[in-house]
């Protein structure tokens, strides 16, 4: 493995990948099961009301949508250059939707904003970013205590594929080219290395992002680290138990469909 005491983790630097974030992410969430979740969030939000709690806000690709809807929410994430970006798509909105929205930089195992909320949601994968059992059980138990009686939390998690989870097996991205919002030259991303951990349930990547100019010389080159934690079906109820939580409904995708091996686990649930 690289040496992860050096290398950045994923949003943690000021570097190339927030910067061409919302370019990634409009390339990879759409090809990914976690299509349409957006949409989802909407519908959801027009049936729960607000406020609206958002963990992992990151640009506010969701968090936009949702407070031009006419829903108070409030954004939360780890990464500051993140955050900045996200500041900076608020500022451009019209001021009705800009004055809705909140962002504040938390951390999901030790939140605590003194309130509830109608709706939390942790698009994107961003709960498994916990790494352990008891980090995990954590996350959660801030999660209920900042949920209404009557509230509902969305997580979304990928469904572990075993190629994927298995040391030696094929992986399932390698990498792709966007275009950086403020230069316009083309940047490339690329999976340069891939050390499964199924004892620990973890999945650990390098991520190599390169800027190239028109002639395709290389401008900038930063390597990140992604690091999550991989969950099965059975062992996320087990979990929403012991915190408290009721399971309302489990799908497959963000359109409704049913749980499928390998697919997204996209969990509503209740206290």
């Amino acid at each position: 493995m690289g040496d992860t005491d050096v290398t950045p983790a994923f949003y943690s630097a000021k570097s190339l990948h927030p910067e061409i974030y919302d370019a990634l992410a409009f390339q990879t969430v759409d090809a990914s099961g976690a299509a349409h979740d957006v949409e989802f969030f909407r519908r959801l939000a027009a049936e729960t009301g607000g406020p609206i709690l958002e963990i992992g806000s990151g640009t506010g690709r969701v968090t936009m949508p949702l407070a031009a809807d006419g829903h108070e929410i409030v954004g939360i994430d780890l990464s500051a250059p993140m955050l900045a970006i996200a500041e900076g798509h608020r500022a451009a909105l019209p001021a009705q939707t800009a004055a809705r929205i909140t962002y504040q930089r938390a951390d999901l195992a030790t939140l605590d904003l003194g309130r509830e909320f109608a709706l939390v949601i942790a698009p994107s994968r961003v709960f498994q970013f916990m790494l352990t059992t008891a980090a995990q059980r954590e996350a959660l138990r801030a999660l209920r205590s900042h949920l209404r009686p009557d509230g509902r939390l969305v997580l979304d998690l990928f469904d572990p594929m075993l190629d994927y989870v298995i040391p030696g097996r094929g992986g399932m991205r390698t990498g792709g080219e966007v275009v950086h919002p403020g230069t316009g030259n083309r940047v490339t991303w690329t999976v340069t290395g891939r050390w499964p951990d199924p004892g620990n349930q973890l999945i650990v990547e390098e991520w190599t992002f390169a800027e190239l100019d028109a002639d395709g010389r290389t401008l900038r080159t930063d390597v990140e680290r992604l690091t999550l934690r991989w969950s099965l079906r059975a062992e996320m109820r087990l979990l929403f138990e012991l915190e408290g939580f009721d399971v309302v409904a489990d799908y497959g995708d963000f359109q409704g469909g049913p749980p499928v091996y390998g697919h997204e686990q996209v969990w509503v649930l209740a206290r």
